[in-house]
């Protein structure tokens, strides 16, 4: 299964709309890609099946629940620990929040829809 983990710099990045690369994790490779296009696009287009972030909005969620990806939100450690997590299938959701929760409203993030 090929994860996306959502990062600004060395970081989770707090809101998935401010998204700027993305960290792809299997049980094999790690490989940093820098997100050129809307998010979901990108997605598909490197096989993606499972979302790892921490902010991510209710309109997005459901889009990428329609598009078949599954979605852990609200991950909020350190990139070495949840890719760590990942792979031994221990990693969980934290609290998500919806778009109106960090002053945004669905598809205003930059690079979203």
């Amino acid at each position: 299964m090929i994860a996306a983990v959502s990062v600004n710099g060395t970081q989770i990045s707090q809101s998935l709309g401010k998204t700027t690369d993305f960290i792809l994790v299997d049980q094999d490779s790690i490989n940093r890609i820098s997100c050129q296009e809307k998010i979901p696009v990108f997605l598909k287009k490197h096989n993606v099946e499972l979302l790892i972030c921490n902010g991510i909005g209710n309109c997005m969620l459901d889009l990428l629940s329609a598009m078949k990806i599954k979605v852990i939100p609200g991950v909020d450690l350190e990139l070495d620990e949840v890719i760590r997590d990942f792979r031994s299938g221990t990693l969980k959701a934290g609290k998500k929040y919806s778009c109106t929760d960090h002053g945004q409203s669905c598809g205003t993030c930059a690079g979203t829809f």
